[in-house]
């Protein structure tokens, strides 16, 4: 049976220590690897390895970071910039513990102190280095080829979902047509049954508007500009609207708001969420919903965007979870999922601000996020927060 090979690129300019580095790797092989080969080259110079590295190739690479042209991180990273893709072991002499720590954590495999060194620790520490960077590769393809499957389905769903909403919007504006030209000549029922028609249309176009907006947080990149809070919240207004009817609810705000920067399809979501939980939950069993929007400048110099409702309160405890996913604002057994206002959440960190919650039991509720006065740099939606 042939011997499987190991190619090491050895990069050290102490003789003494290079030959008893070559002297271990022999043994090892011998000893506790007899199916393993170890072919091993060393150069004294950075240099010499990446001119020996232009023609051949090598499992893992053995860096000594005190070399005569090299010295330090800084011949660990002319190396990985060179040759991103070849595992580097450091072999520390002398050199500093931060300096070999930095390169552990800008990419080196592994580190050795040569003091230390014994036959059976190298060659373990080969094996696992080169077992180790193939796992990490096999994960890299595997993380593209997910993605690239991602976008794909991605396209798939903004297609299919945009397709729904134009077949969508015929639906509603038929309905729309005959309600406004033939309302006196309908029945009762027939007028209750078109009025049903655009209210089930008008709420299936806001969940596909939302899982639109899902998706596009994990491809879009965004901007933060100057928001225009007046014209954000008449576009809520519009998609709530035969929620607002049904409950008969009363919203105040004021004419002007102060000035804020953000993403204005995000902040327009954490109006819409507020407002919605306002609606289903903001009033008691024999008033309508109250809510009174507003907003004011904090000492920190953030503003701060709020939706007060005069409803049953929140308890310190539930207080506590409500900006979790999969957490209701109350127990109440009205349908929906409770993603909201974890997706709030997640859109105020990226914007630059903060959620929260001032309650207290049969005293209503204030929501509140705030918002930067100046421009933030937004982070790419790529990179959302943990939790999402």
């Amino acid at each position: 049976m042939s011997k499987s090979k190991i190619s090491v690129l050895q990069i050290e300019d102490n003789p003494g220590d290079a030959y008893l580095v070559n002297k271990m790797l022999n043994r090892a092989s011998d000893l506790t690897s007899p199916d393993t080969q170890i072919d091993i080259t060393t150069v004294d110079r950075l240099q010499k390895a990446l001119e020996f590295l232009k023609t051949n190739k090598c499992d893992v690479i053995l860096l000594d970071l005190t070399l005569p042209d090299a010295t330090g991180l800084n011949s660990f990273l002319q190396l990985k910039h060179s040759y991103p893709s070849t595992p580097v072991v450091i072999l520390s002499g002398q050199t500093a513990y931060e300096t070999v720590m930095e390169a552990v954590r800008v990419g080196a495999q592994d580190y050795l102190y040569k003091d230390d060194l014994s036959a059976n620790l190298l060659i373990k520490t080969l094996h696992y280095t080169i077992e180790r960077h193939r796992l990490l590769f096999e994960i890299h393809q595997r993380a593209e080829e997910l993605e690239t499957q991602n976008l794909a389905l991605n396209d798939f769903a903004h297609t299919v979902a945009h397709q729904i909403q134009g077949l969508l919007s015929q639906m509603v504006g038929y309905a729309s047509l005959v309600d406004s030209h033939y309302q006196e000549q309908l029945s009762v029922p027939a007028r209750q049954a078109v009025d049903q028609i655009m209210q089930s249309g008008y709420k299936m176009n806001n969940v596909i508007t939302e899982l639109l907006f899902l998706a596009s947080m994990r491809s879009e990149n965004v901007r933060a500009d100057l928001l225009d809070n007046k014209r954000i919240l008449a576009e809520v207004m519009k998609r709530l609207r035969y929620q607002i009817r049904e409950t008969a609810a009363v919203i105040t705000m004021p004419d002007s708001w102060p000035q804020a920067f953000g993403y204005a399809p995000w902040i327009e979501e954490v109006w819409l969420n507020y407002l919605s939980n306002g609606l289903k939950y903001g009033g008691l069993d024999d008033q309508p919903p109250l809510l009174q929007l507003g907003a004011n400048h904090e000492a920190n110099g953030m503003v701060r965007f709020w939706v007060r409702d005069q409803g049953p309160g929140i308890s310190q405890i539930d207080q506590k979870h409500l900006f979790r996913a999969h957490t209701r604002v109350t127990s109440k057994r009205i349908k929906g999922e409770g993603l909201g206002l974890s997706i709030v959440k997640r859109i105020v960190k990226q914007s630059g601000g903060k959620v929260g919650v001032d309650s207290e039991e049969g005293r209503g509720s204030c929501f509140w996020f705030t918002l930067p006065p100046d421009k933030p740099v937004l982070n790419e939606t790529k990179t959302l927060p943990e939790e999402f």
